[in-house]
C-alpha cells in the first residue's frame, strides 16, 4: 500500500502527471492524482521504495524501477516530456526511449545527460561515499554524458559499456561491478516434505518360511444318558483340544466320567455316545 505525505492535485494538472506508481510499500511525498486506474505522481514529487522495488510507469512511455530503500525525486517541464531525476543515494534502473527530448539525472557529484534519440536501459547506483556505478542493460543503444558537479572532468559512456566512478571523481574510472542496480530478488525455497515411506506389501503377514502356528483348547461338559444308565446321570467332562500346524487340523476329545458307574465298561455291542461323536468328527476332518 502506498503512503502519502501530501495530496494536492487539481484536475487541470492531470496533463502534467509524470507516471503511475505500483508498489506494495512505497511512500510518495508531493502532489499525486487519484484516478480510476491508480495513483499518479506529478512534477515535484518524491517516491521512496520500501522493502521491495517500486515501479513508476511513465505517461510518455517506458518505466523507472526504484530499488529498495531508494528515494527518487521527479520533476518535468510544462509538457511533461523532459524529466529531471534526483538520486542522492541508492539504486535505480531506467528503461525508455527518447525521440526528441533530453533527460537529466542529478546525483550529489555528477550530472548525467540522456540525449535523444535512442533507447536508454541503464542501471545506476550511488553510495553514500560518492561511488557511482553505471551499467548498460540489454537493449541500451544510446550514449550518456557525465559531468562533475564540482569539477571540470567529463565522461561519455558508450552503448554496452559499464563504468564505476570512485569517491565522486571521474579520474581513475574503472569497470563497474556486476551488482550495479537493483539486486535480483530470489524467492526463498520451501523445503519439500520427505515422501512417506511405502509400507511393505506383506506388512502384518508372517514370512512364508515361518508358517502360522496356533493352538486352541476348549473345556466343555457333556451330559448324556445311556440305555443302561442308572437313575443317576452320567456326567462327562471332556477337553476338546484343537491344534493347527502347516494348515493341518488335529482334534482330540478326552472324556471324563464321574459317579459310581465310572468303572463300568460300556457294552461292546453298542458304542456309547462319546464314541459315536468321536467317529463322526473323525470322518468330518478326514475329508
Amino acid at each position: 500500500m502506498l503512503s502519502f505525505a501530501l495530496v494536492a492535485a487539481p484536475a487541470a494538472d492531470a496533463q502534467n502527471a509524470i507516471g503511475e506508481v505500483f508498489s506494495g510499500d512505497a511512500s510518495v511525498r508531493g502532489s499525486v492524482l487519484f484516478s480510476n486506474h491508480g495513483t499518479k505522481v506529478l512534477s515535484g514529487s518524491q517516491v521512496t521504495a520500501g522493502e521491495g522495488v517500486a515501479l513508476l510507469k511513465l505517461e510518455r512511455g517506458g518505466q523507472l524501477r526504484i530499488c529498495p530503500k531508494t528515494n527518487l525525486s521527479l520533476s518535468a517541464d510544462a509538457g511533461g516530456k523532459a524529466l529531471v531525476l534526483g538520486l542522492n543515494a541508492g539504486s535505480m534502473e531506467l528503461n525508455y526511449s527518447l525521440a526528441t527530448a533530453a533527460d537529466s539525472l542529478v546525483t550529489p557529484d555528477f550530472r548525467l545527460q540522456l540525449i535523444s534519440p535512442g533507447t536508454f536501459h541503464l542501471a545506476i547506483s550511488v553510495s553514500p561515499a560518492g561511488d557511482t556505478c553505471l551499467r548498460s542493460l540489454p537493449g541500451n543503444d544510446a550514449s550518456v554524458f557525465v559531468a562533475e558537479m564540482m569539477g571540470n572532468d567529463s565522461y561519455q559512456l558508450s552503448p554496452g559499456k559499464n563504468v564505476m566512478f570512485r569517491a565522486g571523481r571521474i579520474s581513475g574510472a574503472t569497470e563497474a561491478p556486476a551488482d550495479c542496480g537493483c539486486a535480483e530478488i530470489i524467492a526463498p525455497k520451501i523445503a519439500e516434505p520427505a515422501p512417506t515411506p511405502a509400507e511393505p506389501a506383506n506388512q502384518g503377514v508372517p514370512p512364508p518360511d515361518k508358517p502360522t502356528e496356533g493352538h486352541m483348547e476348549v473345556d466343555s461338559s457333556f451330559v448324556y444318558r445311556g440305555k443302561e444308565a442308572a437313575p443317576d446321570l452320567y456326567n462327562a467332562v471332556s477337553r476338546l483340544s484343537v491344534a493347527t500346524n502347516d494348515s493341518k487340523l488335529a482334534l482330540a476329545l478326552i472324556p471324563k466320567v464321574t459317579g459310581p458307574e465310572a468303572k463300568t465298561e460300556a457294552p461292546a455291542k453298542k458304542p456309547g455316545i462319546l464314541h459315536r461323536l468321536g467317529s463322526m468328527l473323525g470322518r468330518v476332518f478326514r475329508r
